[in-house]
């Protein structure tokens, strides 16, 4: 019944009408509803961008935070530590050098206050009945009267521990202005006392961590007052975000800023050493006005195209509608035995074609049949070119069970003549390949075979290094290889980097400890790689951590402990992957952690049986055990 009523809608309209009709129901509703669909698809991905970014600049602040605390606590235990320090301020003997001592602290402190941008002071306050034998100086100072009224001498009074404080400090030309301040006491047990240690970070240091002209960024600690904002006029008011109101320490997402709407992203730092909160809130102003102007952009633009095609149907209908007219006109004319209708009719189409005459046609249709014929042609051309092209492409490829045979064929001739060493290089070989290969049609494999071929592989290395390489493989008995899935060559790549760099210098007496178990909480699966090498200097590991995120440019260095953490992490989730720890001349230890369930494991992960522990427990020509040092590293 509908199909009926939409024919007999159309048949009694005119044509005009009814591709206008139609250009409504066809083109118009579902434009303006795809349009009112993407429009909304695209406010919310462009919230949820500008989200993603106000969150990593909270990241980010957060991150130099963390590292500013960090470092301004190893301050505090170098001078907490310090004996010389203890000597000065307790000693009684008349003859003891005390301008060589308080000489060599302050430049102690000067150095420590000169090396790095982010200390505006450095001083350390102890009671004055302790300063009367030290020089006079700028870092070693007593309490007074004025120290005694300062805040963060009243809350040192209270807490025993480290802390954190926002106060107001005197600049030059008499200018106020807030800076954050760690305070650490210092015992002196031998005087049964204390001294503080106020250290006040530089707001201009801050400043360029946290610098970015497209956030508004605020910074308090506790319930203070905000010490740093990117508003220097707004420092030393209330943080804008009420924290008693909000449900978590840390959100990302819709704010109300000063009665406006906005995009930020309120992080908690726990800092460093003490129980003190540090709020920072990245707020983004600019984002929803720029989103509703892209909205409103995307709008028109809809509104514009609906505009220009109702126009151009609306020509296109008058058009139509004047040759049906002129058809009829024409028609009739034929009715009337007039014949001269060919000049009245405009255009190249059906209506035209109507009143060409049989030679015409059948012109057109010996034209069309020619046409057709030339194009069949051109596609068999096509066709057997691609047969070709793929011909060619099956010849170049490698035919694997070829090669297979091929190597055991140049295996079993050594094995005849003699020369057993080459048939068990080349059945090794073999092996290799063969899983190689194979691993390059399946997305998993089992934690068996995976150490199987790591075992051929070590077989090969000591082929090329005889004695200098020793291998060691321990799985914990908790854990059982043939139900384990894994990635495939996931584990290899990181014993050839330990091969390649860490055992690159020995001649002899090197190497490698491959040890599997569960984590300690039961959740998590640990492959150590630990090689005895030469190591790493902090520097070279802080590098060769950097590379394990991004590679280095231009390098060929790190590249596979970069693709093999990035598959882990690709595969298993971010808080999986690679770490790495080494000390100089004692070795280097990688650590590959792995959900102890693999997802690709249908049944997860069994109890190894305790008669079939040694099965997998392998030793070739290695140690025993891990020393002392080779843990540590």
């Amino acid at each position: 019944m509908t199909s009926h009523y939409h024919l007999k809608y159309f048949s009694k309209n005119n044509m005009k009408r009814q591709l206008i009709t139609l250009f409504i129901c066809a083109v118009m509703i579902p434009v303006i509803s795809i349009g009112a669909i993407v429009g909304f698809s695209t406010y919310r991905r462009t919230v949820a961008h500008y989200e993603d970014l106000a969150g990593s600049q909270s990241r980010l602040v957060h991150s130099a935070i963390v590292s500013t605390s960090i470092y301004l606590h190893s301050i505090y235990e170098n001078v907490a530590n310090s004996s010389k320090l203890q000597e000065l301020l307790c000693t009684d003997d008349p003859v003891f050098d005390s301008m060589s001592v308080t000489t060599e602290l302050s430049d102690l402190f000067e150095q420590s206050l000169t090396n790095t941008a982010m200390l505006t002071t450095l001083r350390l306050y102890v009671p004055a009945s302790l300063t009367d034998h030290i020089e006079p100086n700028k870092y070693i100072l007593p309490f007074t009267e004025e120290t005694a009224d300062s805040r963060w001498y009243q809350k040192a009074r209270e807490i025993s521990g480290n802390f954190w404080i926002s106060d107001i400090r005197i600049g030059q030309n008499d200018v106020n202005y807030w800076e954050l301040y760690y305070c650490c006491r210092i015992p002196i047990p031998r005087k049964n006392t204390y001294g503080v240690l106020v250290m006040s970070v530089s707001n201009d240091y801050l400043r360029n961590l946290i610098s970015n002209k497209n956030y508004q960024i605020y910074m308090n600690v506790n319930e203070e007052p905000v010490f740093l904002s990117s508003d220097r006029s707004f420092a030393g008011e209330e943080f804008p975000v009420d924290m008693k109101k909000e449900k978590a320490d840390s959100r990302t997402g819709t704010f109300t800023l000063f009665e406006e709407k906005l995009i930020g992203s309120l992080v908690t730092v726990n800092l460093y050493h003490s129980s003190d909160k540090l709020h920072i809130f990245v707020a983004d102003t600019s984002a929803f006005g720029t989103t509703h102007r892209l909205l409103m952009i995307f709008l028109l633009i809809t509104l514009l195209a609906l505009l220009i095609s109702a126009v151009i149907i609306f020509l296109y209908a008058t058009y139509f509608s004047d040759r049906i007219n002129t058809l009829r006109l024409a028609m009739a004319k034929v009715s009337n035995n007039d014949y001269e209708i060919v000049d009245n009719i405009r255009g190249d189409d059906e209506l035209t074609a109507t009143f060409h005459d049989m030679k015409l046609m059948v012109e057109k249709l010996r034209s069309a049949e020619a046409k057709l014929y030339q194009s069949q042609i051109h596609e068999q051309m096509i066709e057997n070119q691609q047969q070709q092209m793929e011909l060619k492409l099956l010849a170049n490829q490698i035919n694997p069970h070829f090669l297979y045979n091929t190597l055991e064929a140049i295996r079993m001739k050594a094995f005849v003549e003699g020369n057993k060493g080459v048939a068990n290089a080349i059945k090794l070989l073999s092996k290799s390949m063969r899983y190689v290969l194979g691993s390059t049609k399946t997305a998993s494999t089992t934690l068996e075979k995976e150490l199987d071929y790591i075992n051929t592989y070590m077989a090969i290395m000591k082929l090329r290094f005889a004695s200098c390489i020793n291998y060691d493989l321990r799985v914990d008995e908790s854990i059982t290889p043939s139900s384990y899935r894994i990635l495939p060559l996931l584990l290899q790549p990181v014993i050839e980097n330990a091969i390649s760099h860490g055992l690159r210098d020995m001649e002899e007496n090197g190497r490698i400890i491959l040890k599997i178990s569960p984590s300690r909480d039961g959740t998590r699966l640990i492959a150590c790689i630990f090689d005895n090498g030469t190591g790493m200097s902090g520097e070279v590991l802080r590098n060769v951590t950097a590379r394990l995120k991004t590679p280095a440019k231009n390098s060929e260095q790190g590249i596979g402990l970069y693709n093999t953490n990035n598959r882990i992490q690709l595969f298993y989730g971010q808080e999986y992957g690679i770490t790495i720890k080494s000390k100089e001349n004692l070795g280097t230890c990688v650590t590959v952690t792995l959900p102890l369930d693999s997802p690709d494991k249908p049944t997860g992960s069994a109890a190894l049986p305790k008669d079939n522990k040694e099965s997998m427990h392998t030793t070739k020509n290695s140690v025993n055990r891990y020393d002392t040092e080779g843990e540590e590293s």
